[in-house]
């Protein structure tokens, strides 16, 4: 991100707490994906678009910020089952595999196109330098 240095210098500068602050914004970026995810899901019973959460943490220097779902079968609308799923034109983690003699189901990704929205308007880069602003605001208010 061009720029964040400088960002996080300033917030830092100020007594801001930096961590803090890419959390909070890393986790309005996850947010924004979560809520591309659910629109983008499948939906049967409900179970599965219900299931897609977003989380983050600090983990010592880093900020780990994430969209996940744990429900058992979220991988089958993804990337699809059986010879559907086979041939529809997505790319697939390795392990993947699909059983030859099942019809099976066309892949609906969801996961993916959120995360990939994300990636291409940096959607998620945005919310943490707003981030880091507001809290340089915020603190040079106070000074």
């Amino acid at each position: 991100m061009q720029g964040l240095d400088e960002l996080l210098s300033t917030l830092s500068g100020l007594g801001g707490d930096v961590k803090q602050s890419c959390l909070k914004g890393g986790r309005r970026g996850m947010k924004k994906v979560q809520k591309n995810a659910k629109m983008l899901c499948p939906v049967d019973t409900g179970e599965l678009r219900n299931s897609i959460k977003e989380d983050g943490e600090i983990n010592g220097n880093e900020i780990n910020c994430k969209v996940y779902t744990n429900c058992d079968h979220a991988a089958y609308p993804e990337f699809g089952t059986g010879e559907r799923g086979r041939e529809s034109n997505i790319e697939r983690p390795s392990g993947v595999s699909y059983k030859a003699d099942y019809p099976g189901q066309a892949a609906q990704p969801y996961m993916t196109p959120a995360y990939l929205h994300a990636k291409n308007t940096r959607e998620v880069e945005q919310e943490v330098i707003k981030s880091i602003q507001s809290d340089i605001r915020k603190l040079g208010v106070k000074k």
